[in-house]
């Protein structure tokens, strides 16, 4: 069952959550692209097969593979972290979140980039952070009590 729409205030109070979990990317995403580099340097390029098969070639190699293959499932792991709370992560490098939501009925998505204190910004289910606009009365701030 899909999750109810989320208000200004519930994405707020996971800010602190997504600013943990993209400290973790940021970091995860250096050391893949320092391993990857390494890699490169040696000759051998990564694909998804390549990330599987370990106990191919000099043991620096393997050795190489198997903290590539580390960073990466770390890096899967906080990302279905961020899935788990409701949002979708649109850009790792800019920090670029986006959560279902309402305005004036209508389905929209409320938009978060890693550094923003607050959520200020929504846009379209059609647009991306291009298309952001100020969050207005017609965004639901906070939840709405129960009749």
């Amino acid at each position: 069952m899909p999750r109810a729409p989320f208000t200004v205030a519930e994405v707020e109070a996971l800010i602190p959550t997504l600013e943990e979990i993209f400290f973790h990317v940021l970091q995860l995403r250096a050391g893949l692209r320092a391993v990857e580099e390494k890699l490169d340097r040696a000759g051998v390029r990564m694909s998804r097969d390549d990330l599987m098969e370990s106990d191919v070639g000099p043991l620096e190699i393997r050795q190489a593979k198997a903290v590539f293959r580390g960073f990466y499932e770390a890096l899967s792991d906080e990302l279905e972290r961020v899935r788990a709370l409701g949002g979708e992560v649109k850009d790792l490098e800019t920090g670029l979140v986006d959560f279902p939501s309402r305005r004036a009925g209508d389905d929209i998505l409320l938009c978060w980039k890693l550094g923003e204190k607050r959520i200020d910004f929504w846009h379209p289910l059609d647009g991306g952070f291009a298309a952001r606009r100020p969050i207005d009365e017609q965004v639901s701030r906070s939840p709405q009590p129960l009749d």
